[in-house]
Parts: C-alpha cells; structure tokens; sequence
C-alpha cells in the first residue's frame, strides 16, 4: 500500500507525509497513455499544480523549485506536482517541501509549467501559466491560442510578467546571461577535447559541459580550476597567444566574457590584434594567459565611400556598409565568441571564402567558432546547428565540408540554439523567486469562465497585465492578435502569390530585375484599435504591392502609442509613390505619426533610396548644444539618428567641436563660442535664434543666463543639472514667454527621478496605500576590475577637489520618523555597507538634503527618506582618516602659515608635520605620533591601520618634494588635491568606468501586505567607446530634446523637473531600448490579511506560526 511504503522509505509517520504516486518501471517503447479521468469543473481554489515538462529531453527545469514549494505550503496553498524522473530537482525534495506528487492535475485551479503545453493536454477552465509564444501571433502558437479560448482557460504568459503590468516594461523573467554562460563553458569543453585531437594537452580538457554539472557555480569552479593550472603551467606556446574575440556588448556576449574572464586573462584593443600575433609565442609570459578582444560595429565594418564611421547611419543604412572584420580580426583569431545580433541587412563578419583565402595563404591560425547566435550561414559560416548531446562540428575551409569527429582537419564550431536549458537548477530558482509573491493571489480563485468575472482585477499589476485570454475571449490588452493574426494571413497569401509569379518569371528579386522600387515606412499610434494595419494592407493589394513587416512594437496599454517598421515594394517607382501617397493619407486620418526610413536593407536598389527622403511631415529641426565634453558626443550621435535634426555645437574648445564636424558631416556645425564672454553676446544671441531647442551642458552655474536668452527668444531649453534657486526664479518669465525649461535629466538627477517615480507610482496605485521607506542610491566610479590600482577604489575624471569637497558635505533625512542631521565634518563616520548583486561591496553616504526630495516626490508623510552616494568598501575608512587629520580643511590653517610664506616647496613629511604640529625629526617618531593622534580620534583598529597605509601612499612620509600644484601651501585641501593627481588615480587607456545605482521601497497595501521593491542599475562603459557616464546623461538629455522637438505640448511651459509621468514614461521606455534599464524585483514581507480570513482551513498550524513570526518581525 502507497501509504506504508511512504513510511517505511521515509521514516516517519504517513499522516504527515504527502501522498506519492507508485512509480511505474522504464519501458522501452514509451509510457502508456493516460487514463481519462473525470474532470472537476475549474479545479479547488487553493490547489496549484506543476506541470511535468516534456518538449524534449533537455528540458529539465521547473517554474517553482523545492523551496518555493515549501514557502506556499506553509501559507496554507496545497501544490501537485507531477512525478518526473528527467526534472532537475527530484520528486522526493518536492515532496519533502511538502507537495503531493501524482499524475493526476484536474483537481487544480491553476497549473503552471515552462515551456508550451500539447493541446490535448490543456485542461479546461483553469488558470495556465507558461511560455505561450502567442502574443506576435505566431503561426506556430495560434493552435494553442485557439484552444485556450475554446476551453475557457485563463492564459498567462511568462514573457508578458513585468514590474509595470504592461508589455515593454521590465521583465520579471528572463534568462539574462545563460546562454553565455552555457555557451562559453561548452565551448571549452570542445577546445580541450579539439586541442587534445591536434596533439596538445591542456587543463581546457578538464571543463565538463554546462549541463554536466549540478550548479552554474560548480562549472564556474571548474573553469577557474583551468584557469589556475593555465596560470601556473602555462599552455603549450604552439596556441599562444590565445586570442579570444568576442562580438557584440548584449547579455550573450557579457555572459560568455564573465566565463572567460575565469581564466586569467588580459584584455585588449581589437586594433592591438595584429601587433600581438606578429611576437607569436615567444614571449613565455603570453602562454600563461588568454587575450580577450571585445568587438562592436566599428571594429567590423567601413564605410563604402571611405567616410568615418557613423553608428546611427550603420544601424538605419547598412547596405553603406562593407565588412572588414576578415582581413582586420580574423587572421589574428585564436577563436571567435559570436554573440552579437545580426540579420541579412548587415555584413557578414566573414564567409567560407575568407576563411578559405587566409587558409591558403598559410594563415591558418582560428581554431574554433562558438556561434551562441545560431543565424544558419549568417554573420559566421555556421553550417548546421549543434544539440547538447553533440555539440560540435569540425568545417573544413578547403573542401567545404563538415564532419562530427573533432580528430578531422578544420575549424570547431559549437552552435547550440538552446542553451539556457543547460543550467536547469538556475533557471528554475529564477523563476520561482520571481512568481513566488504572486502565485497566492493567482492561485486563490478558479479562472473566470465569462469576460470581467472572477478576480483577475485584483491580482498583482504584473500578473494582471500577462492574461492574455480568460472566459473564452482575449483580454482587453491583447486584442491586437487577432488583427495581427488577419494581416499575417493575408501576408501569407501575397507571399505564396508572389512565389507563383516567381515561377512564372514575373520577379526576379535576387536575378538581373531585382525588385523595381521599394521603401521603408515607420508608424507610430494607434495602430490596432484604428484598423489602420488591415486598412494599408488593403491599399497595399488594391495597388498591386507587397508589405513586409520588418519590426513590430506593440503598445504596452490600448492607451499607449504602437510602432511599425514596414517596407513596401512594387513594380514602378510610380506606382510605389501612389502607395506611399494612400498610406499617408490613410494615417494622417486617424492621427497616426508616419515618415520614410532614413535607409533600408541591402535589397533596396537606388531608386528607392533615393525616394527615402523627409516626410513632408518632419520639417528640418536644428538643436543648438553648448559644450563638447564626454556627454555631448552620446547625445549627439543619437538626435543625429532622426534624419530631419541638424546641430550646432558650441564650445571654447576648437578642436572638440571640428571633431563632431569631421565626425559626422555637413548635418555638425561647429562654433567656437564663449558661453558668458560679455563681447561674444551677439554670437550667442544669433545662434539662440536659429534654434529650435537648446540642450546647455556646460557647467551648472551657466545655466541660467542661458536660459534668459532662451526666455527672450521663445526657444525651448534642456538641461542635466539640478534646478538651482535662480534657475527656480526664472519660472514665472518662462511661462510669461511659452518657454519649456526641463532640467535634471541625466543620471543623478534624471534616471534616478524618473525611474524612483515610476516605481512609486505603480506601488502606490491601489487604495491605501501606505509608504513605509524609500532610499535611492547613485555612484559612478571606476569598474570592478580598474578599481583595484586606486586605494580608494576612485578614479577622478576631473579635478579631485569636488570629490574631497562632497565628503564634508551636511546632510539631513528622515529615519523611522525621526529627522537626522549630521555635520558636513561627520559625514564620512555615517557611512553605512551595502552589498548589491551578492559582489558589489559598497560604503553608502548620506546625500545632502533627503527630505527636500520626499515633497517632490509626494513621500512627504513616509517615515523614511534617503538619498545617498556609493563608493566602494573602503573609500569612506580611509577618507575618514584624511578629515580627521584634518587635510581635508580649506584653510588657511595657522600651522602651515610660516611655510607658505617661505616661498619654498617643503618635504612632504615637513608639511605634514607642520600641519598637525608634531615634530618630524625622523620617520619613525613621525609615524608613532602619527598613530597616536589617528588613535585617539576614535577610530576602529582596522580603520586606524587602513588609514595610516593611505597616508603613507600619499607620501606624506616621505622626504619627496611636494608638487608643484599643491598651492597655497596654507590650504590642507589643495596640498592634498594635488597629491591625489597621480596615475593610478585616473582612468588608464582600456579602463572603463561603471554606473551603480539601486531604489528600495516598501510599501504597506489596504490589505496588510507588504511589499519590498528594488530597482538596479549597472552600467559599464562600451570598449573604446563612451563612458558610462556620458552615455547615461548623454542618452538621457538627448531624448528629453527629442521629445520637445517632436511635440513639446504634452509637457507643457515653465521649469521643470522630469517628475511626472508624461517625462518619465516615454524618457524610461526609450532608454530600455538603449540598454539603459532598472532591474526590479518585489519580495513579498508580509502576505495580505485576507489570504489569511478567507482560506482558514488550509492553514497547517505551522503556517500560522510562521506568519506569526514574520508579523512579529515586521
């Protein structure tokens, strides 16, 4: 009997042990088919099922792991889950977490699994949560689509589960980084068993693939074992140096990199390739270390007509574009790391013909490909897709051919198109960290079987906006499928048309014809609810034309804005224009945005580029930006993107701005212009006026008279920094003149107020409710691997001094009700540790004035309010030191008045012993007054050591001469300024720099529940490109300038701040397509009260306890 064999295997009473199905024995030819079982109508509220995955053997991940499991059973839920013996984690640790494993699921209301569910397994009138692939209405998942509307079901998909509850917003569930690391460990795995096969023996051959192992961790353990043994032995000097190019910067490519950068490593420039293959190997240091090379666009490709490279024309006109990757990278390739997004518009890296010309030429150095992009023959020579049991393949350049047997001559291709699926473990904790808060609600009622029933209002925002289908219709927010299911139809029938013709000699699109006249249209609005889309298609067929859908982003709500990338193609050029001509027309009536491509694929000929000009509804634009700093080259790049925008660049700098000019062309204007040199008013005057928006990026205190011309002319005027009372003052001219003023949109300000206001405004969208905390944090510094040269973990980008003058700042917040000052001269001792990402390690400090920014921010009445600045672990010790010693002073300080006076540049040691009165007779009696006086400030031991070890770094010590910058001698914070403009403590060439920044609120619903959300921001600097500083501002100011060129009402007049909505929302979204975006997650503290009144049988007695506890604690 089940039961008493449960007891005898797990040793323990059965009525406390979960029910476990008999498991059957493997047969050879497959499980038997199910028996039917009587379906209970919708399942029990409170019972949530887990579906056993089965789509192919390698799916071995779940939606909630065991300890999820355990995390519901203890509020009262009860989980089935289906017996799998391929799954990751093993029936018993579910059962053991408390679940019920049977086959059977009819009686649960709500059912989740991974991956799409086989149609006659669909149980009706359930709540179903899984990858769909339905919402572009994709051919292969209608079927699917179809049967969750006739059986009623409550369909939610995983893809559509966003912090916002809208589509486009930040995905709660992603695979981020997997198929990188997936790739990149199997990939080595294939090099040591490759190398093996050419006669080498090398610690790669010890690298399992991913799913080998039981953890990511555990394979990162083995690749850094690898590496350890690479450092000390070496690699045999035949494969050195190793070079290792990686393309693209996404997560893919990040992904691989991190797994890479196990191995010890060296990285450089992709332009410092040829210099390091012409030493070859006989450097003994080279072979004990891999050389990593990042690659973007401008590293691959040139311009057809020898121009400089412009990455806005790269991405909107390719086809002006021709590959050098072959000849500049390849032939200094050991192996290529192919991460980076392509599709048949751009050039390919190289083909089987470059690889078999450099072969021939005896330049056979690449030794393998791993192609994580999977594009069949695309922007690599991959032949043939791999799988995770077979996961390579040797291409022979010479004969063309490809075989399984790494023992053969060629190339080793890895080109697995499901990676993630390897690192199961961690794909399912992603999960059910990401579901969890959520599945009580989803699971407490049955699905709705009409339209509107049911409790779908009241679940999570995130949940609510993924419920694709319910009560047998598609819910309100994606009723644009069925449309999109119409026009694909159609296309479909105009494709198999146009085949015919093919067969009939009509068109030749890729022979001597080609297509006559084609062009790219782009449509932003209401897409769907205006039928506009069926409406083109059918002016498009009346017209005797093709539409191909090249990009589709639907709007997140029915009240937002869509977007379309189409081209259309016809017979004549006359005709193209007629059907131009209708679609404009047609869009102009339902108050739809629509303008032609600024260029298209490599198929459209020169009479349909040449038709891709301005829209008679895009006027020219011309923005004047003041400054040529870091920033404006981010922002510059991207308002020069949208074909109509011409720039005026101003700046003292002559040579900066000839740059942009050179740069970029005719559409730069360089000025060279005082911005407040009285005899250079009317230069600056004439250019106010020739613009439509000003972006000021030059320094804070400018800001102001330039905004008073922008005032007197009527021209709109965007900023980065903070507002400042005279900036404030100037509100009421402002809107006296119809002039829009939007300051603070860079980073801190800019990203760190929209996005806390965003976050804010989705937490507190419900009744009631109650803000608990708030705390935003922002720092930019260097990134982790260029930090470790600088003992403050700091790398200054300008003059130190700001830096040493923000540590003596005061600061004020509220804390749990109670307002907290401290004295700019105890800042340093405030400062509190914050680890992010379980790697960061930071210091935080208090930032200025906190609460002046709760009434902005409508958090007037929460108890607490902080803003504070991150440095690194460390920084805020030593820096202590520095004040308490009193180097930071601004002086004059009496002590040092007889040496400034002297005229004469003293010993380090002599100034420093002046400044703190101690005699400096010799090192060793400095050093012990010098740990007395650090001693007695009440500092800890470590603190006291740490700082004693800076002191000595800034040779204070020592008997060097002090700089000679470091004047007036008589001023400790200039003295010291001057001593931290050392090597190390700016950035060297390959460094980059990083963006950190992290959000905290907590929340208390009408309901009891609480709520902690977060919200995290790292951004690294591009290689060889901007910082992650300027791009932040830079991209930040320059769609806050694009969106006043496009249409300024909607923000209306005055100064502002980018608070409300109107900015945040469209500023946010385009950022998010920049790469720029907040990762957020929300952790339930404490679950509702009504979960708890409304389902009290289900409460064991230790879930009460344990929500007993958690209340206490909270």
């Amino acid at each position: 009997e089940p039961r008493f064999l449960t007891r005898l295997c797990c040793g323990r009473p059965s009525r406390h042990q979960p029910r476990v199905a008999m498991a059957s024995r493997v047969r050879a030819h497959g499980a038997q088919a199910p028996k039917d079982t009587q379906l209970l109508a919708g399942g029990r509220p409170g019972v949530l099922g887990i579906r056993r995955e089965d789509k192919n053997k390698w799916e071995r991940r779940a939606p909630v792991a065991p300890k999820h499991v355990r995390a519901l059973v203890e509020q009262g839920l009860k989980v089935i889950v289906q017996p799998s013996t391929r799954r990751v984690f093993t029936d018993r640790e579910y059962e053991e977490a408390g679940a019920i494993i049977q086959e059977d699921l009819t009686e649960c209301a709500t059912i989740a699994a991974v991956k799409e569910v086989p149609i006659d397994l669909l149980l009706p009138n359930r709540t179903w949560i899984f990858f769909s692939h339905t919402i572009k209405a994709q051919p292969a998942g209608m079927p699917l689509l179809d049967a969750a509307l006739e059986k009623k079901v409550r369909l939610v998909d995983y893809e559509c589960i966003t912090e916002t509850g809208q589509r486009g917003g930040p995905r709660l569930v992603a695979f981020g980084n997997f198929a990188g690391y997936a790739g990149a460990i199997d990939f080595l795995r294939g090099l040591g068993e490759r190398f093996l096969a050419l006669g080498y023996s090398t610690p790669l051959l010890h690298i399992g693939s991913a799913f080998m192992y039981s953890s990511l961790e555990e394979a990162q353990r083995a690749v850094a074992m690898a590496g350890e043994a690479i450092r000390r032995n070496g690699l045999p000097p035949a494969l050195c140096p190793f070079t290792a190019v990686f393309t693209g910067m996404g997560n893919v490519t990040q992904g691989s990199l991190d797994i890479f950068k196990l191995l010890p490593h060296e990285i450089v420039d992709p332009g410092d390739l040829s210099k390091l293959a012409e030493t070859g190997h006989a450097s003994s240091e080279d072979c004990h270390k891999l050389f990593l090379s990042i690659t973007t666009a401008e590293h691959m490709v040139r311009h057809k007509r020898g121009g400089a490279f412009d990455k806005a024309e790269y991405y909107t006109r390719p086809d002006q574009y021709e590959s050098v990757f072959q000849d500049t990278i390849l032939p200094y390739s050991t192996v290529i790391v192919n991460g980076m997004y392509w599709d048949e518009r751009f050039p390919k890296l190289f083909d089987h013909e470059d690889l078999q010309r450099h072969v021939v030429s005896g330049n056979d150095r690449l030794l393998g490909v791993c192609d994580i992009t999977c594009d069949a023959d695309g922007s690599v020579p991959t032949r043939q897709f791999t799988s995770i049991e077979q996961p390579f393949f040797i291409y022979n350049a010479l004969t063309d051919q490809t075989t399984t047997s790494l023992d053969d001559p060629g190339v080793l291709f890895h080109a697995v198109d499901h990676l993630p699926s390897e690192l199961p473990r961690e794909a399912s904790e992603h999960f059910g960290n990401c579901l969890l808060p959520f599945l009580p609600s989803l699971v407490a009622a049955c699905a709705p079987q009409a339209p509107g029933q049911g409790d779908t209002g009241s679940l999570p925002l995130p949940m609510r906006g993924a419920v694709i289908t319910e009560g047998g219709q598609l819910t309100r927010e994606y009723q644009y499928i069925q449309q999109l299911r119409t026009a694909n139809a159609r296309m479909d029938q105009e494709e198999r048309e146009m085949e015919e013709e093919l067969s009939k000699g009509a068109l030749h699109p890729h022979g001597v014809q080609g297509v006559p006249a084609c062009v790219g249209l782009e449509l932003s609005g209401h897409l769907f609810d205006t039928k506009l889309i069926n409406r083109i298609l059918d002016l498009v067929e009346a017209q005797h034309g093709r539409v191909q859908i090249q990009n589709l982003d639907v709007a997140s709500t029915v009240s937002d804005e869509s977007h379309l990338s189409m081209l259309v193609m016809a017979q004549s050029q006359e005709q193209l224009d007629k059907i131009v001509s209708h679609i404009s027309l047609a869009a102009s009536e339902v108050d739809v945005a629509m303008r032609r491509a600024g260029g298209g694929s490599t198929m459209v000929p020169a009479a349909a580029q040449a038709s891709s000009s301005l829209s008679p509804s895009q006027p020219p634009r011309s923005v004047l930006v003041l400054g040529s700093g870091f920033v404006s080259g981010p922002l510059v790049e991207y308002l020069l993107r949208r074909p109509e925008n011409s720039i005026t660049i101003a700046s003292l700098e002559r040579s900066e701005v000839e740059a942009f000019a050179h740069r970029y062309g005719s559409r730069v204007r360089p000025e060279v212009l005082d911005v407040l040199a009285p005899e250079e008013e009317a230069a600056r005057e004439a250019l106010v006026k020739s613009t439509d928006v000003i972006v000021s990026l030059v320094p804070a205190t400018m800001h102001v008279g330039i905004a008073r011309l922008a005032i007197r002319h009527g021209k709109h005027m965007v900023t980065a920094s903070y507002v400042s009372e005279e900036m404030q003052a100037l509100d009421t001219d402002a809107r006296a003149a119809g002039v829009l003023i939007i300051n603070e949109v860079g980073l801190d300000p800019g990203i760190d107020h929209m996005s806390a206001m965003q976050m804010i405004h989705h937490a507190t969208s419900g009744a009631n409710t109650k803000v608990l905390r708030f705390s935003s944090l922002c720092g930019g510094l260097p990134a982790p691997e260029a930090a470790g040269s600088s003992p403050l973990g700091y790398k200054f980008s300008w003059s130190p001094k700001g830096v040493l003058l923000a540590a003596r700042n005061s600061a004020r917040w509220r804390q749990d009700g109670q307002l907290q000052e401290i004295a700019g001269s105890n800042l340093l001792a405030n400062s509190k540790p914050l680890t992010l990402n379980n790697a960061l390690a930071f210091d935080v400090l208090p930032n200025r004035d906190s609460t002046a920014f709760a009434e902005l921010y409508g958090l007037s009445d929460a108890p607490t309010f902080f803003r504070g600045t991150l440095r690194y672990r460390g920084f805020c010790d030593r820096m202590l030191v520095v004040s308490r010693l009193g180097l930071l002073e601004p002086g004059p300080a009496a002590a040092l008045g007889p040496l400034a006076a002297s005229g004469q540049q003293p010993a380090r040691r002599q100034w420093f012993a002046a400044l703190l009165g101690l005699p400096c007779d010799d090192d060793a009696s400095l050093r012990k007054s010098l740990q007395e006086r650090i001693g007695g400030a009440g500092l800890s031991k470590e603190q006291v050591e740490m700082g004693e070890e800076f002191v000595g770094w800034l040779g204070l010590l020592s008997d060097l001469p002090l700089p000679a910058s470091a004047t007036p001698l008589d001023s400790p914070i200039d003295v010291t300024t001057a001593l931290l403009r050392r090597k190390e403590m700016s950035y060297l060439p390959g460094e980059r720099d990083m963006v950190a920044m992290y959000h905290e609120l907590v929340v208390e619903r009408a309901d009891g529940a609480v709520e902690r959300r977060t919200a995290t921001l790292i951004e690294y600097a591009e290689p060889n490109g901007a910082t992650a500083m300027a791009r932040t501002v830079g991209l930040t100011a320059a769609i806050a300038a694009q969106l006043v060129l496009d249409d300024a009402a909607p923000f209306g007049i005055g100064v502002q701040r980018p608070l409300r909505k109107e900015w945040y929302e469209p500023v946010l979204r385009r950022l998010d397509g920049e790469g720029i975006r907040m990762d957020e997650r929300t952790e339930l503290l404490r679950p509702p009260r009504e979960a708890a009144e409304t389902t009290p049988v289900m409460l064991s007695s230790g879930a009460v306890e344990a929500q007993s506890v958690l209340a206490a604690k909270l």
